[in-house]
């Protein structure tokens, strides 16, 4: 599964070959590499080629065209229990300098949990020696950009989701005392080529931009995360994390590196496109030579289309992740409007959920309350006057359906569980079910059974974890 990813504008003196070869330094300067002697001056440069040491596996390529080029690095290295993939690509044209990265990590066994996702050190790397592009009207860096009492029009663009910037944008607004409630450089530096970390000036701007931003601007110390082309927000409040800083900050960096991972790079600047116009350029090569060699013409079509058939998974994986962030966030909406309980960090994973979780568990617990009670009465009134969705039991009853004669996993099951928000990836000889994006929540069911209980088991089993 994808771990890491993210992409953002370099600065325009760069080439494409420029952030290849720092790839190729990187690479040959880890510690946990034996690739450390990549020839970083005898680049591919309409070609590719690989180099292999024991379990790790490098390919460069390039691929480049009148007016753009596009190179990238991917390395893959096993161990005995993971595989990991990283991918580093860059696409330079008249306009900019894109660059894009993504890691994925796979368990080779059934009872491996994949280790806690990390930023990669390259990031860091990019951003020192080759520099941050203009990502719309924000430098990419690892600093927060403060804005001026006269930015407010930037500011209410940002928030509305129609500036021209790529990466998410973390807003933070100030108190009272015109202070924000975490450092802004602590935060820039821990989300850098990640998001932009945005500094309101004062509680006058604050006051300011509500009438251009409609509203939707965080204000007294709260902090706002927005996307591009996008009008969610996700709002955090100091308060709900006993005012602790660090753990404000790294809810924050989590929740936008999930949310990155789930988002499909540019189809311009990414490996698989990258294969794509490579396998062009090799049949465009053909042509030009004359070659009548059916098997070669064959060889360069069908990667070809194994790189179109890889973009357009992505996109359907993308437009599943997306919908399920739809669901997340209409649930968090519906639910925060409690004024009996206070939200808490567990969001819902459907709409309502906790909402039915909560009321469900009173319900349960008044038999053992005693009669006449205050504690009776007050319990009563609240399950009394709270309806539950049955959200929760409807995706649970629509489980059961589908895998009640459960033999293997079809095209049909496998589009009726995704649907659900079920994410099926393939381990061995099982299939691994992760609910809603939380691997808290997995389950594991054989590729094939001959035991006719087998799909009820695991309903049984899903049910009584989740509903």
């Amino acid at each position: 599964m994808i771990t890491f990813s993210t992409e953002f504008p370099l600065a325009k003196k760069n080439t494409a070959t420029d952030v290849l070869r720092l790839a190729c330094e990187w690479l040959a300067g880890s510690p946990h590499t034996a690739l450390s002697d990549l020839d970083t001056e005898a680049l591919p440069q309409q070609d590719s080629k690989e180099v292999r040491r024991g379990g790790e596996v490098v390919i460069l390529a390039a691929a480049k065209g009148s007016d753009y080029a596009i190179e990238g690095l991917q390395y893959r290295r096993t161990e005995e229990t993971l595989e990991w993939v990283t991918s580093i690509v860059a696409r330079q044209d008249s306009y900019e300098t894109l660059f894009s990265l993504q890691v994925s990590c796979e368990a080779l066994g059934t009872a491996v949990r994949l280790p806690a996702p990390r930023k990669p050190y390259f990031i860091k790397q990019a951003l020192t020696s080759l520099g941050g592009g203009e990502d719309g009207e924000i430098p990419v860096q690892d600093k927060p950009y403060r804005l001026s009492p006269n930015e407010a029009n930037i500011a209410a663009a940002l928030i509305g989701g129609v500036a021209k910037n790529r990466l998410p944008i973390v807003y933070l607004s100030v108190g009272f005392d015109d202070q924000a409630s975490v450092n802004p450089d602590d935060l820039a530096k821990l989300l850098s080529g990640l998001a932009h970390v945005i500094v309101e000036p004062s509680r006058s701007f604050s006051a300011e931009l509500r009438g251009r931003a409609d509203g939707r601007n965080v204000y007294g110390g709260s902090l706002g995360v927005y996307w591009p082309e996008s009008s969610a927000r996700k709002t955090y409040f100091p308060s709900r994390f006993d005012n602790d800083a660090k753990l404000l900050q790294r809810a924050i960096a989590d929740d936008i590196r999930i949310a990155l991972a789930n988002r499909r790079l540019r189809t311009g600047c990414t490996w698989t496109h990258l294969q794509e116009q490579l396998s062009r350029t090799r049949i465009d090569r053909l042509r030009e030579i004359g070659s009548e060699s059916v098997e070669d013409y064959a060889r360069e079509f069908d990667a070809e289309l194994q790189a179109k058939e890889k973009r357009l998974a992505e996109a359907e994986a993308e437009i599943s992740n997306l919908n399920l962030e739809i669901r997340r966030l209409s649930a968090n909406s519906a639910s925060a409007v409690s004024s009996v309980l206070a939200f808490g960090k567990e969001h819902n994973l459907y709409p309502l959920e906790v909402h039915d979780l909560v009321l469900s568990t009173l319900s349960d617990s008044i038999r053992n309350l005693k009669d006449g009670s205050r504690r009776q009465h007050v319990i009563k009134d609240i399950v009394a006057a709270n309806t539950a969705s049955g959200a929760g039991q409807e995706i649970e009853a629509q489980v059961k359906g589908l895998l009640k004669t459960y033999q293997s996993m079809d095209a049909k099951l496998r589009k009726a569980l995704t649907d659900l928000g079920f994410t099926i990836t393939e381990d061995g000889k099982h299939f691994k079910l992760i609910f809603r994006g939380d691997d808290r929540y997995m389950f594991t069911l054989s590729k094939t059974s001959s035991d006719h209980r087998a799909g009820k088991n695991i309903a049984g089993e899903i049910g009584s974890t989740l509903f």
